[in-house]
């Protein structure tokens, strides 16, 4: 028997109800924005379908294509107020914190981007899948990247995998946190570290193949006093930027994962 909680059935279409009621602002929109995502999940579906029959992968990236859905509307059902109340759901129901470190969400959405669990590259039929979306900090989505540590024979498997399928990888939607990963918190005037310890096989993988360089990171950039207060401004001042700005800001944190990653690798 594990020693960990599982998410039940009827917790499961409870939170599946609670979304459709939020997955829009206005009463009117909401069936149609629901059955937008239904009709990508449909979408990705059928190009699973289309690689394991042995064609090519389609050129078109249906996460991005969905973005673009009714791009010029302001409102109604639009691929982007799509993704902004999901976003918006999902951090709620996380606390506002990221799915992975538990560090409080920057108020960007750059820097708090929509993490396909299974990663969406090689996991194209789950691209839309609502229990495969949770909301990560820049650090985690970007050092996780397309990596996964799933059974490789997932991959050419159709329907999503259960909440007692994900026995060796900590899953953020389905499992609870504090059950999996302890972590100790320091900050003082000039140190903002975290530190993390894995309780179960879940919580010790998480660990070992995602959060140590987190915390590396940290300890990296609390040593550069200058450079972690010049990061702070530009995050304080974040939510005003848009256009060139925001592109900018975003080249900048990936810039700046790569050379803490690389560094972190090279210790």
């Amino acid at each position: 028997m594990a020693n960990y909680s599982l998410k039940q059935k009827a917790d499961i279409a409870a939170v599946e109800e609670k979304y459709r009621d939020r997955c829009h602002g206005v009463k009117k929109h909401k069936v149609g924005t629901f059955n937008l995502l239904k009709k990508f999940s449909d979408l990705a579906r059928k190009e699973f379908s289309n690689r394991q029959a042995g064609n090519p992968a389609s050129s078109s990236d249906l996460w991005v294509k969905l973005y673009k859905h009714n791009e010029t509307k302001k409102s109604g059902v639009t691929g982007k107020l799509l993704r902004q109340h999901l976003r918006e759901f999902l951090e709620e129901q996380q606390g506002n914190l990221c799915c992975y470190c538990r560090r409080p969400l920057v108020n960007i959405a750059n820097a708090k981007p929509i993490e396909h669990v299974l990663p969406r590259q090689p996991f194209v039929q789950h691209t839309f899948h609502f229990w495969n979306m949770a909301i990560a900090c820049f650090d985690c989505n970007h050092a996780k990247s397309n990596k996964f540590w799933v059974n490789p024979s997932v991959v050419s498997v159709e329907d999503y995998p259960k909440p007692e399928d994900f026995s060796d990888w900590y899953h953020p939607r389905f499992h609870i946190y504090d059950e999996h990963v302890r972590f100790v918190r320091i900050q003082t005037n000039t140190l903002n570290i975290s530190l993390y310890i894995g309780q179960t096989v879940q919580g010790k993988n998480l660990c070992n193949n995602l959060l140590r360089m987190i915390s590396a990171k940290d300890i990296v950039l609390s040593s550069n006093v200058a450079l972690r207060e010049s990061i702070n401004k530009l995050y304080d001042h974040s939510p005003s930027f848009d256009g060139e700005a925001a592109s900018a800001v975003e080249a900048f944190n990936k810039s700046l994962a790569d050379i803490t990653l690389k560094l972190i690798d090279e210790r």
